[in-house]
C-alpha cells in the first residue's frame, strides 16, 4: 500500500513538471478579465431581478 501512494505521489510531482505554468503578467490579465466578467454578470442579474420585481409589483397591485 505504501508502495502504491509513494509512486502515486512520484508521478504527481513528474507531472507537476511537465506542466506549462503562466507568467505573472498572464494570470493577472485572466483575474481581471474574470473579475470584469463577474461584475458586468451581477449588474446585469441585479437590475434584472429588480426589473422583474418592479413588474410583478405591478401585476400584483392592478
Amino acid at each position: 500500500m505504501f508502495k502504491r501512494i509513494r509512486q502515486f505521489l512520484e508521478d504527481v510531482r513528474g507531472e507537476f513538471k511537465r506542466v506549462q505554468w503562466p507568467t505573472r503578467q498572464a494570470t493577472l490579465k485572466s483575474t481581471w478579465v474574470v473579475l470584469g466578467f463577474s461584475i458586468a454578470i451581477a449588474i446585469f442579474l441585479g437590475a434584472a431581478d429588480l426589473g422583474l420585481s418592479e413588474m410583478m409589483k405591478i401585476i400584483i397591485s392592478s
